[in-house]
């Protein structure tokens, strides 16, 4: 009987980015290409891509990073109080018709730059439907800040009070869509 001893392949380490091309990354200011290219390099070599391929793969990621940058940051500037989705919105235990809620999911009333007022009793979603508009119409690629009316109120008075009303009234302006 014959025994085969196998020896174990180690994984290859991937090699780090020369210091000049790391620089020139940095430089650019394509941070997502700069941490990815190593293993996307190692990859390409071993798969044989062609170089299209490399730098449709590397752009597509720096994309990608970017969108979900852009996706937080402008989540932050929102100024939610809470995270609230559509998708955790319960339709048929509310008092907004299917067919409104629908509409307003759409978001197609933002881009129309029309205004939207929910009225009713505390408890029936207003806040959570609003909330969730928001949030929706961010990851849609909208400006968007909420305010409570007692926020809001305060923001303007105080602008009048330092003389920066108009200004304020400015960046609210900028805004796609205020709650």
């Amino acid at each position: 009987m014959t025994t085969t001893t196998s020896t174990p392949v180690a994984p290859q380490t991937v090699p780090p980015l020369p210091a000049d091309l790391d620089h020139a990354l940095r430089r650019l200011k394509l941070a997502s290409i700069r941490r990815s290219a190593p293993e996307v390099l190692l990859t390409a070599k071993t798969q044989r891509w062609t170089p299209e391929e490399v730098l449709r793969t590397l752009v597509e990621t720096e994309i990608a990073a970017r969108d979900a940058s852009n996706i937080r940051n402008r989540l932050k500037a929102a100024g939610f109080p809470v995270t609230k989705t559509l998708e955790s919105f319960d339709v048929a235990a509310s008092s907004i018709p299917a067919n409104t809620f629908e509409y307003l999911s759409s978001l197609e009333w933002v881009r129309a730059q029309h205004n939207v007022a929910l009225i009713g009793p505390a408890g029936t979603g207003k806040s959570h439907t609003l909330i969730g508009l928001g949030i929706a119409a961010v990851h849609a690629g909208h400006k968007v800040r909420y305010f409570t009316a007692a926020d809001l109120v305060e923001t303007l008075y105080r602008g009048l009070a330092d003389n920066t009303v108009g200004r304020t009234i400015d960046t609210l302006l900028r805004q796609d869509l205020l709650i």
